[in-house]
């Protein structure tokens, strides 16, 4: 099983910048794609405008626990900061539920593809595309 924050606004898609995020969808995901909402994580630092490096630094706090982040998009900085810690992020706009199926059943895939630097199933960053193909 493992831990994912999905960047959501209407607990359906994955529709919100990792910056921006007012609250993290956390799941426990099967490598069978099976999955189960554990808790809805309020992240307060979205809320001061302006905030640069700290906001990036206080979200990431939040997430040390999951071992993916789902988002619609985010910034170098933040995929460094969550890299520091072991959390992959992907940008996968879409439907949480096709999201969260593919990764409990592409997820040992994933963490070995990543690992490796293979290409495949990259982390976000500026000017790639992200996520699997």
């Amino acid at each position: 099983m493992s831990k994912v924050a999905v960047a959501s606004t209407d607990g359906v898609s994955i529709n919100e910048h990792f910056g921006r995020a007012q609250e993290f969808l956390i799941y426990e995901v099967g490598e069978n794609g099976t999955y189960s909402l554990l808790e809805h994580r309020a992240n307060n630092a979205a809320c001061v405008h302006d905030a640069g490096d700290q906001a990036a630094g206080t979200t990431t706090q939040l997430l040390t626990d999951v071992e993916a982040v789902l988002v619609s998009q985010i910034g170098p900085r933040a995929e460094r900061e969550l890299k520091r810690y072991g959390v992959f992020a992907f940008a996968v706009p879409g439907p949480i539920d096709k999201a969260l199926k593919a990764y409990g059943k592409r997820g040992k895939l994933i963490r070995s593809t990543v690992s490796k630097g293979d290409a495949g199933c990259q982390p976000c960053g500026s000017n790639r595309s992200c996520g699997c193909s």
